[in-house]
């Protein structure tokens, strides 16, 4: 299962500071609420207590006295009201307006102060604090009130402009984590091309400086690639070892196959030539197939362009006697990166073969789709049937074995296809009368 580091660390941070952030507006905003009422109730507590001291300095001329408890009780709706309960007398502030705080006495439990949101006079949201005090074996219950209608705006103004700064130092904050994020991921994305020069023969080892976290994978991998250089590079030194020490009693076949002791038995001699040379062949296939199990691709990358027109000037000059007519064909979109090798082999040996059926003309087109690298090489020789045809794809693309003529080459063709996890396809030219060989490479993306 694939995924990706990067963005499963940007969905835990940004979830993070969403959780962190929503937290902080919660407690901030019920904290602001509270803090704000709580100085309220206590500076309501302070006017009851002198509220109560004016009760009980003078309880024969309280409603006198009370105007000394302040202008604002005096002037109608102006937000601060009362209520003195005493000697089964109710004492109004004049700022009612003969109107009366909106809460049942006899609900309320009394052993400790109450504090209540109501309704009052306009409309008005109050805080209400509602006090019970004892006096000379006297009950006094003090309810008084003030409108929070402009500080519940103020916190209100307050909350949108938290609010607002929470959201843009949050953006600010994920911005930041996801910047210093791809700083940090910054030696993995080095790494990864790294390995890409790496796989491509550019590089022999890894050098990219790592954090202490990545430097022991840097170093399995740089083990691990020197560990499979070396046994792949036994293992072609093994077979390479194997064909030249084959290549002696190979040289004697051939030479008695060559025998004149040998003309009288026509059909032995010719046994003899055709196993020495499939044997030969064979041995210059597994060698080859060697070199692709082992290969490391080297700075030198095949030219579509200057090298395919130098493939194609030997070509000519090879088939000269044909007159032939080689035309080519190339749109590629960017860079290509095969091997020189390669691609000269397969190159050469799809268009010698080509060649070499060819009546008048061969043609290779070779265009970049997407990811894809095309080449079409076709001729107008006389084809192959579509029974053989049939036969040959059913069997794996093993020219070599299927059709008397095309010989090793095209085994060739077929290993380096595989090596570069490609394809390849045979069909009858639509606009020649011969063969049509159509072979697909990814790209690198």
């Amino acid at each position: 299962m694939k995924y990706s580091l990067q963005k499963r660390v940007t969905t835990s941070l940004l979830l993070s500071l969403i959780l962190a952030f929503t937290l902080i507006w919660l407690m901030i905003n019920l904290s602001i609420r509270y803090l704000t009422y709580d100085y309220i109730y206590t500076r309501l507590s302070h006017d009851s207590e002198t509220l109560l001291a004016l009760v009980i300095k003078e309880p024969t001329k309280i409603e006198t006295k009370l105007i000394a408890a302040g202008a604002i009780y005096q002037q109608p709706f102006s937000g601060h009201y009362f209520e003195i309960y005493y000697n089964d007398k109710i004492i109004y502030s004049r700022s009612l307006w003969d109107q009366q705080l909106a809460f049942e006495l006899n609900t309320l439990n009394l052993q400790s102060p109450q504090q209540l949101e109501i309704q009052g006079p306009m409309q008005q949201p109050l805080l209400l604090l509602v006090s019970q005090f004892k006096k000379d074996n006297k009950t006094i219950t003090i309810a008084i009130a003030e409108d929070i209608s402009t500080i519940n705006q103020a916190i209100a103004t307050f909350k949108q402009q938290f609010t607002l700064a929470a959201i843009i130092i949050l953006f600010g904050l994920i911005s930041l984590q996801i910047w210093v994020l791809k700083k940090g991921l910054q030696p993995l994305k080095q790494l990864q091309q790294d390995l890409k020069k790496l796989e491509n023969g550019q590089i022999n080892t890894l050098t990219t400086p790592t954090p202490i976290e990545l430097t022991p994978l840097k170093d399995a991998i740089n083990q691990l690639h020197k560990a499979l250089a070396n046994r792949l590079t036994r293992h072609r030194n093994a077979l390479s070892d194997l064909a030249h020490a084959l290549k002696k009693p190979l040289t004697v076949l051939q030479q008695l196959s060559q025998d004149k002791r040998l003309d009288n038995l026509p059909e032995i001699s010719k046994i003899l030539q055709k196993q020495s040379q499939n044997t030969k062949q064979l041995t210059q296939r597994i060698l080859n197939k060697a070199r692709l199990a082992g290969h490391l691709k080297s700075h030198s990358y095949f030219d579509f362009n200057e090298d395919l027109d130098d493939l194609i000037t030997t070509l000519t000059m090879m088939y000269r006697e044909k007159n032939l007519h080689i035309s080519k064909q190339v749109n590629l979109l960017s860079t290509t990166q095969f091997d020189r090798e390669d691609m000269l082999e397969l190159l050469g040996n799809l268009m010698d073969n080509a060649c070499k059926w060819a009546k008048s003309t061969a043609e290779i087109t070779i265009e970049q789709q997407k990811n894809v690298l095309n080449i079409t090489i076709s001729d107008d020789g006389q084809g192959i049937a579509e029974k053989a045809l049939t036969k040959i794809q059913a069997r794996g693309v093993r020219l070599d074995e299927s059709i008397d003529g095309h010989g090793l080459g095209l085994g060739i063709v077929s290993d380096i296809v595989e090596f570069y996890q490609g394809e390849i396809s045979f069909s009858l030219s639509s606009k020649f009368s011969g063969l049509c060989v159509n072979v697909q490479l990814p790209l690198n993306p």
